[in-house]
């Protein structure tokens, strides 16, 4: 069921088994799955069903280090989360671009100290799988031959470094509002929109916690008492809840020095451009287009990085997207409809590498909740552009067979695909980490992180798919621990 916490009164008070603290992909999957458990849940949304300017003010913050596009753009406050940033059109309606990490993502490379997740790849498969199925796509299959078709086929004449596959496509509504209304119809689980955490209180024992506490814009505070605590906030609002939580208790060790730290985007890269030998190349790139598989699965076509090209870590993770530059001459534009391709242009969405200097903190400033307000230091790193560089070169080499590839060599990346993640990142050694293998918080028993946020590493890959996945491992996982 839906409440809106605007009809609560000053000190009410809740009680849940399990409390989980934001309505995007991760908290609306945790909560979905455990609809069917015997426990009682509440999900926590600082917005409501509808976009809310007054609500989105609580998302500014400071940054510092190279130019950002701030805090406040880059996230949103509603059911449903940053799924309403998405810009991807697929028919008419508004989606976005799914793709696994690859298992070099999940494995430590060499020369890459913060490199490797506590799991390989081979863990999270099933729930890859399942993930599938609630986002609305297809088959767990992103190798570009499970794809291929007459007029539609992989190119042939790439180098050995590099790989055709494919992104999957599918919209908002497919994901969120099954969700949503699995979540209205549940009896045990109750939605409170306008309900923001900006706290916790704790229990006799330092490591456990006792509540959440909520504030309502403009009107009362109040409290979640509950035996298990999940926060699904975004990786600047996960870490600037961990840190105010941190500053209470005045924690040091057990991971809580790396509240914060390694924080991470999706640059994306425009310096390659490929002029192909002949006009048939261009004729043949229709598998790189936006384009319904056999079965109707949305998929475009990508380059990808071969695993091999990977395993010395001297370079970034990257995934290559084709799109047509038209060339229509001044004089006979308005005259013929028909449009000449002379170039292919390539954009590369680039993995960054997780560095303990990139970090959210907390301000001097308050916001209008009187919570301290999220501080980011952003940097893209001369390591970084290094190995950004490398991948570059590759990229030229291993597409010499299709065409000319001219490089720009002194842009920089955009580093703006609002895809936050890291902050709370995952190692089983508390020195090295802020979540176990399973999400919980090492200086906490029953507090729990989900969503991109406790990524060790990001690959290049939109994040959605990774976090559904890992929410139905922390849905299994908690319902063991919580016995649910």
């Amino acid at each position: 069921m839906e409440l809106d916490a605007k009809r609560f009164t000053e000190g009410t008070t809740l009680d849940t088994d399990i409390c989980i603290v934001g309505a995007g992909p991760a908290g609306m999957v945790l909560a979905s799955e455990l609809v069917d458990r015997q426990c009682d849940v509440i999900l926590l949304e600082s917005g409501s069903s509808r976009a809310e300017p007054e609500i989105d003010a609580l998302n500014v913050g400071d940054t510092t280090g190279d130019v950002y596009a701030g805090l406040g753009l880059t996230r949103h406050r509603q059911l449903g989360g940053t799924t309403h940033l998405w810009n991807s059109a697929l028919q008419g309606a508004v989606g976005a671009k799914y793709a696994p990490l690859d298992a070099p993502d999940f494995a430590a490379r060499p020369g890459l100290e913060y490199s490797g997740w506590p799991f390989g790849l081979g863990e999270l498969i099933a729930d890859y799988e399942r993930a599938q199925r609630i986002c609305g796509l297809g088959p767990f299959a992103y190798d570009a031959q499970s794809w291929a078709m007459p007029g539609a086929e992989p190119w042939s004449g790439l180098g050995a470094d590099l790989v055709s596959r494919v992104y999957q496509l599918g919209t908002r509504d497919a994901l969120v509002a099954p969700l949503r209304a699995a979540l209205a119809r549940a009896t045990n689980v109750r939605v409170c929109s306008h309900a923001t955490a900006i706290g916790f209180e704790t229990n006799d024992s330092v490591r456990r916690l006792a509540a959440v506490s909520v504030s309502t814009p403009g009107g009362a505070r109040w409290g979640v008492h509950a035996k298990w605590i999940v926060l699904c906030a975004g990786a600047v609002e996960n870490a600037r809840l961990l840190l105010v939580l941190d500053r209470s208790r005045s924690i040091a060790g057990d991971g809580a020095e790396w509240v914060g730290r390694c924080f991470m985007e999706h640059p994306r890269d425009r310096a390659l451009t490929v002029r192909p030998h002949s006009p048939a190349t261009i004729a043949s790139a229709a598998f790189y287009e936006q384009h319904r598989g056999a079965d109707g699965t949305w998929i475009a076509g990508r380059l990808a990085l071969a695993d091999a090209a990977l395993e010395s870590g001297a370079l970034l993770n990257a995934s290559a997207t084709l799109f047509p530059r038209a060339i229509l001459p001044a004089f006979v534009a308005r005259l013929f409809p028909r449009i000449r391709i002379e170039a292919l242009d390539v954009l590369l969405n680039v993995e960054q590498l997780p560095h303990p200097n990139n970090r959210i903190t907390l301000s001097d400033r308050r916001d209008a909740l009187g919570m301290p307000l999220p501080r980011l230091h952003w940097e893209w790193r001369a390591d970084d552009h290094a190995r950004l560089e490398r991948v570059r070169e590759l990229v030229a080499r291993n597409l010499a067979g299709v065409g000319t590839v001219t490089i720009d060599a002194g842009a920089r990346p955009d580093p703006n695909a609002h895809h936050h993640s890291g902050t709370t990142r995952m190692h089983d050694d508390p020195a090295r980490g802020v979540v176990d293998r399973h999400g919980r918080v090492h200086s906490a028993d029953n507090l729990y992180v989900a969503g991109a946020s406790t990524f060790p590493t990001a690959g290049f890959a939109n994040p959605t798919l990774t976090i559904v996945a890992m929410a139905l491992r922390l849905a299994r996982h908690l319902g063991d621990v919580a016995r649910v």
